[in-house]
C-alpha cells in the first residue's frame, strides 16, 4: 500500500497536538508534535473509517474496538486518508467474509449446525453481521454485491440464537427435499416429517422423544443408514446401544432388512448392549477377563451371600446385633398420624411372636437375645409377661412431656398410665415400664437392662449361633437376604461410593440410618473382595472397568455417532459410561431416543430425570418429538395421553393417529359374571365376543402381577379359541402389541393397580430419585398397558372398591365407554349429589 500523509488544517496547526497522520505498511501512524506516536493495524479495525467535512477542517473516526476521533485535518487530505483506509480495510473484510462463508458452508450448509460450532460462527460470522448493521452504507459501498447479500441475510437475525435456528431450518428444508426419495423407501412406510427431522438433526446432543407406536426404531435404523449413505460415515464409526440383548438383535435384523430393501450393500454398525460394549472394549485391550458366575446366576449369588451372612452372624456379635436391629425399617408410632399408619405393618420377632409396633419388636428381640423368656400380652395393662420372673412389662407411647400417640389421644396418656400402674399394684404384680422417649433418645436398651436388673432378672446373652438359628427358622434371614441383595444391585447399578451410600440413606430420613450404612458398606466391601477372589467382574463392573480403561488411554473410542435406544430407562452408571465415550471420542454426535411416558423400570436403576431434565443434566440439545402413531386410534390416544400427562413432569406431546374412530375404544367393565365376582369368566366373555367378530385378531390379557394372569390362563386352558392369545405383565408388555387388550387387577391395596405397596424404604433410598407426583410410575405403567392395543382396550375392575385410577377415569370424565350399569349408577349418583 502506497504511503500517504495527512497534515492538520491551518486551524489545526494551532489547536491540535498532531503533526502528521500517515498510512504506512498496512498501518495508520499518528505522529505528535512532542515526538511521540501511536500506530494502529488496519487489520485490527472493527469497522470502516468515517469521514466528516467541516467548515475549515475534516475529521475521521477510527473504529478499532473503541472509537478514536482525529479532527482538525486538512479536508481534502482527511477525505483521501479515509478512502485509502477503507479501501485497505475492505480488502481485509472481503477475506473475512469469504472465510465466514466457507465456515457457514462447512458447519451449517453441508451439515447440521452443532452447538459446539456456534461459538466459532459467532466470532467469525455473526460478529460480521453485527458490524455490518452498524454502518451498512459504507459496507455496501466497499464490498462486493455477493458478500453484501450474504451479510444481509445473516443480519436479518436479531440474535445469535435466532441466526442459529434459521441456519438449522434452512439445512433441514434443503435436506428434506434432497433426500425425499430415500426417506420414502428406507422404511416399510415413508417416514413422517417428524421422523425425518429426527434422522437429519445431528447436533452434539439430540433427544428424540417418541410416544407408543410412533416409530422410534424406524428413526434409529433410518438415521444409521442416512449417515452411511449421505454423510460419508463408515458403519464402524456408528455405535447403537440397546437396552437388552433381544433389542440389540432386533435392531441388527431391522438394519439388515431395510438396507437390503433399499438395495444398499452396507455392513451394520456396532449394535450392542451397554454390558456387551464394556466387554468388547476390555477385550480389545487384551485384558484377561472372567465373568463372575454371579452375573448370570442369581441363585449362585443368593447362595454365596446367604452363606457369608450366616457365617458373619455366627462369628461377629456386633454385626449380629446390628443386623437384628435393622430387620425392619424403624417407624415412629408416636408421630404416626393415623392408626392405619401403625397397623399397616406386622413385626415378626425372633421368638416367633407377632407384635404391633417397631418399639415392641426391639424389646421382644432384646429379651430373646439376652435369654429372657417372654410372652406377648397385647392388652391394655401390659405388653409382655416374663413367666420365670413373674414380671410384667408395659411400653408407653409418650414423650417426656407426657404427650401420647396422635391418632388415639386417650391411649397411653397420663390417666391410662395411672390405670396400668394401679392395676398391677392392686394385684401385687411387678411392673417394668419403658417409654417411647427412651427409644427416641437411644436409651431403650439401657432402660430395659436397668429396670430388669433392679428386679433380679438374669441377663445372659444368647450365643450368636442360636440367634442365627432363629433368624433362619422364622424366615427373617431369607427375607433380609433378598432385601440386601436388592440394595447391593442398586449400589452397583448407581456406582455408589461408601460416602454416597451414607448420604442417600441419610437423605431418605430413615431412622438409625448409620446402622444401615454400616451393614451396606460391609456388604459392598465383601462383594468386591469376592469378585477379586474369583478374578472376575460382574455386568456393572464391565461398564465401570471399560470407562476406566478409556480414561487411562488403554482403549480408543472410534465412534463419531452414538445412538441410545430406550433412553428413558438409562441408569446413572450407564450415563456416566456414555459421558466417557463422548468426552474421549472424536467429538461424536450423541442421539438419545426414548419415551418418557413409558419409563417403568426405576426398580432396575432407570433414572427418568436424565430425560425430563435433559437440558439441565446433560446439556443443550436439539429436540424432536415423534407425535404421529400408526398403532392405535384417536380414542386410545386421547385417553392414554391425557392420563399420563396429568403428571406435569412429563413432556407435553400432541399425538395424532393414522386411524380415526368416532366412538370410545377404551371400555370399562365390572368383574362380575352372573352377579358373582369372576375375572376369569369376564375375560372369557370378552374373548368370545371378539372371536365371534374376528377369529384371527390377536388378544392380550395384561396385569400388573403375574399370579393374576396365571389364574386367568389356567381358566382359559380348556377353551379352544382360534384367536392368538397372550398373557403379559404390564412391565413385560413394553414393546409388544395386540389387536385387543384386556387389563385386569384394578383393586385397591398393596396388590392393586396402582399398587399401594410402598416398597422397601432402604432400596428406595438407594434407587434414583423419582418425581413427587403421586403414583407417577404406576401411571406410566397403565399408559403402556392401554397403548398395547391396536383397536380396543378393555379395563376390568370391581364395581366397588376399585382403584384410584378407575376412579379418576370415571370421575374426571375421560372419554371412555363405561359398559357396566353398576359403574353408571355410581356415576349418576355422584352427579346427582354434585347437582343437589
Amino acid at each position: 500500500m502506497a504511503q500517504f500523509i495527512a497534515t492538520p488544517s491551518w486551524l489545526g496547526r494551532f489547536f491540535t497536538r498532531i503533526s502528521t497522520v500517515t498510512i504506512k505498511q498496512n498501518s495508520l501512524v499518528i505522529h505528535c508534535k512532542n515526538n511521540t506516536s501511536r500506530a494502529y493495524l488496519i487489520s485490527d479495525f472493527t469497522n470502516f473509517t468515517q469521514f466528516k467535512k467541516g467548515l475549515f477542517s475534516g475529521k475521521i473516526t477510527l473504529n478499532h474496538g473503541t472509537k478514536t476521533v482525529i479532527s482538525l485535518l486538512n479536508k481534502q487530505q482527511a477525505q483521501t486518508l479515509s478512502e485509502q483506509l477503507n479501501s485497505e480495510f475492505a480488502n481485509h473484510l472481503e477475506e473475512k467474509v469469504n472465510t465466514a462463508k466457507t465456515l457457514v458452508k462447512r458447519y451449517a450448509t453441508n451439515e447440521y449446525l452443532r452447538d459446539s460450532n456456534v461459538p466459532l460462527l459467532k466470532s467469525a460470522v455473526f460478529s460480521l453481521a453485527h458490524r455490518y448493521n452498524a454502518l451498512p452504507a459504507l459496507w455496501q459501498q466497499h464490498l462486493s454485491a455477493i458478500n453484501i447479500k450474504f451479510l444481509t441475510i445473516l443480519s436479518s437475525s436479531p440474535t445469535v440464537a435466532h441466526a442459529t435456528e434459521q441456519l438449522r431450518k434452512s439445512y433441514e428444508q434443503k435436506t428434506l427435499t434432497a433426500r425425499a426419495d430415500f426417506y420414502n423407501v428406507v422404511e416399510a412406510n415413508p417416514l413422517t416429517r417428524e421422523q425425518r427431522l429426527g434422522v437429519i438433526r445431528n447436533n452434539d446432543k439430540n433427544l428424540v422423544l417418541a410416544a407408543a407406536g410412533t416409530g422410534k426404531t424406524s428413526v434409529m435404523v433410518a438415521k444409521a443408514l442416512d449417515l452411511i449413505v449421505h454423510e460419508g460415515v463408515k458403519p464402524e464409526q456408528i455405535l447403537i446401544l440397546a437396552y437388552n440383548k433381544n433389542a440389540a438383535n432386533e435392531l441388527t435384523e431391522r438394519f439388515n432388512l431395510r438396507a437390503q430393501h433399499a438395495n444398499l450393500k452396507v455392513t451394520p454398525p456396532t449394535i450392542l448392549t451397554f454390558h456387551a460394549l464394556g466387554l468388547k472394549l476390555l477385550k480389545s485391550d487384551n485384558k484377561a477377563l472372567s465373568l463372575s458366575p454371579f452375573a448370570s446366576d442369581a441363585m449362585a449369588l443368593n447362595k454365596w451371600f446367604t452363606q457369608w451372612l450366616s457365617n458373619t452372624l455366627k462369628t461377629d456379635p456386633r454385626f449380629c446385633k446390628t443386623f437384628v436391629e435393622t430387620l425392619y425399617e424403624p417407624t415412629d408410632s408416636l408421630n404416626a398420624v393415623t392408626k392405619t399408619a401403625i397397623k399397616a405393618q406386622t413385626y415378626h420377632t425372633l421368638s416367633g411372636l407377632k407384635v404391633s409396633s417397631y418399639q415392641l419388636l426391639l424389646i421382644a428381640n432384646w429379651l430373646y437375645m439376652y435369654g429372657i423368656e417372654h410372652t406377648y400380652q397385647n392388652d391394655d395393662t401390659a405388653d409382655f409377661y416374663l413367666p420365670q420372673h413373674q414380671v410384667y412389662l408395659a411400653h408407653f407411647v409418650t414423650d417426656r412431656q407426657g404427650n401420647s400417640v396422635q391418632h388415639a389421644p386417650n391411649l397411653h396418656n397420663s390417666e391410662h398410665i395411672k390405670y396400668v400402674r394401679a392395676h398391677h399394684k392392686k394385684h401385687g404384680q411387678t411392673l417394668v415400664q419403658t417409654f417411647h422417649y427412651n427409644w427416641q433418645e437411644g436409651q431403650l436398651e439401657q432402660r430395659l437392662k436397668a429396670q430388669l436388673q433392679k428386679h433380679k432378672v438374669n441377663i445372659n446373652p444368647v450365643d450368636n449361633h442360636a440367634v442365627y438359628e432363629r433368624l433362619s427358622a422364622t424366615g427373617l434371614l431369607k427375607q433380609n437376604v433378598n432385601k440386601y441383595l436388592n440394595c447391593l444391585s442398586a449400589i452397583r447399578g448407581e456406582q455408589l461410593s461408601d460416602s454416597q451410600i451414607a448420604a442417600r440413606i441419610a437423605k431418605s430420613g430413615i431412622i438409625n440410618h448409620k446402622r444401615y450404612t454400616t451393614l451396606l458398606v460391609a456388604m459392598q466391601r465383601v462383594y468386591n473382595e469376592k469378585l477379586k477372589e474369583q478374578d472376575a467382574i460382574d455386568f456393572d463392573g464391565m461398564i465401570a472397568s471399560a470407562a476406566q480403561a478409556i480414561k487411562l488411554g488403554e482403549v480408543s473410542v472410534p465412534w463419531r455417532h452414538i445412538l441410545v435406544d430406550e433412553f428413558q430407562d438409562i441408569s446413572c452408571a450407564r450415563m456416566a459410561f456414555l459421558n466417557t465415550l463422548i468426552h474421549y471420542g472424536p467429538q461424536p454426535c450423541f442421539t438419545a431416543v426414548g419415551d418418557d411416558w413409558q419409563a417403568i423400570y426405576r426398580f432396575s436403576g432407570g433414572n427418568l430425570a436424565l430425560t425430563t431434565r435433559f437440558n439441565d443434566l446433560i446439556g443443550s440439545h436439539s429436540l424432536t418429538l415423534l407425535q404421529k402413531t400408526f398403532r392405535y386410534n384417536n380414542s386410545i390416544s386421547e385417553v392414554a395421553g391425557r392420563f399420563v400427562m396429568q403428571n406435569p413432569e412429563q413432556y407435553k406431546k400432541h399425538i395424532t393417529t393414522h386411524t380415526q374412530v368416532s366412538t370410545p375404544q377404551v371400555v370399562l367393565l365390572d368383574d362380575l359374571h352372573q352377579g358373582k365376582k369372576s375375572v376369569a369368566l369376564k375375560v372369557q366373555q370378552i374373548i368370545a365376543t371378539i372371536n365371534k367378530n374376528n377369529s384371527t385378531a390377536s388378544i392380550a390379557v395384561l396385569s400388573r402381577y403375574r399370579f393374576m394372569l396365571n389364574e386367568v390362563e389356567q381358566h382359559l386352558a380348556g377353551n379352544n379359541f382360534a384367536n392368538p392369545l397372550h398373557f403379559w405383565t404390564l412391565h413385560g408388555a413394553k414393546g409388544l402389541e395386540a389387536d385387543y387388550c384386556i387389563i385386569i387387577g384394578f383393586e385397591q391395596g398393596k396388590l392393586g393397580f396402582p399398587s399401594n405397596n410402598p416398597g422397601n424404604l432402604l432400596v428406595e433410598a438407594l434407587l434414583p430419585t423419582q418425581d413427587t407426583f403421586k403414583h407417577s410410575e404406576e401411571r406410566r405403567l397403565l399408559y403402556v398397558g392401554i397403548t398395547r392395543a391396536k383397536h380396543k382396550s378393555y379395563l376390568i375392575a370391581p364395581p366397588s372398591g376399585y382403584s384410584e385410577f378407575i376412579s379418576e377415569l370415571i370421575n374426571d370424565n375421560y372419554p371412555i365407554d363405561i359398559a357396566s350399569n353398576l359403574f353408571a349408577k355410581q356415576t349418576n349418583s355422584r352427579i346427582s349429589k354434585d347437582n343437589g
